[in-house]
């Protein structure tokens, strides 16, 4: 099998987490959960991971659909600017507990890792018709 592997740069771009959450501290702002949830997502579809929290990450993909993954273990710098997360895995999918590494983007050396969690699917909320 081929190792795969991906790196996304959070060059500053992290949200704080009151900007970024709603009351539940795993559900971003303006989503809902659907109660729907993936073990694995295929490398491809995957557009972006935004560490929202120490503990939780908001995955889009390709096609719109969201995500939010809580995760397990020392990723707190994943929301620090000018980092970034790596991940090599066996195959075509990033799946529940893969291990991700949070890099300093300066050094590029390793700061943090952790397993990524399941999958929870999300809805965008309806716009207030206001």
């Amino acid at each position: 099998m081929t190792a795969l592997g991906a790196s996304l740069v959070m060059g500053g771009a992290a949200l704080a987490q009151s900007d970024a959450m709603s009351d539940d501290p795993f559900v971003p702002e303006g989503y809902e959960l659907t109660g729907q949830t993936r073990t694995c997502l295929p490398l491809r579809s995957i557009d972006d991971i935004t560490p929202l929290n120490e503990d939780a990450w908001l995955v889009t993909t390709n096609s719109r659909d969201a995500y939010v993954s809580r995760v397990n273990g020392g990723c707190r710098a994943a929301t620090r600017p000018f980092t970034y997360l790596s991940y090599s895995v066996p195959g075509a999918q990033l799946c529940r507990g893969e291990i991700v590494t949070v890099m300093d983007q300066g050094m590029n050396s390793p700061v943090g890792s952790c397993s990524i969690g399941t999958f929870e699917e999300l809805s965008p909320l309806p716009e207030d018709a206001s």
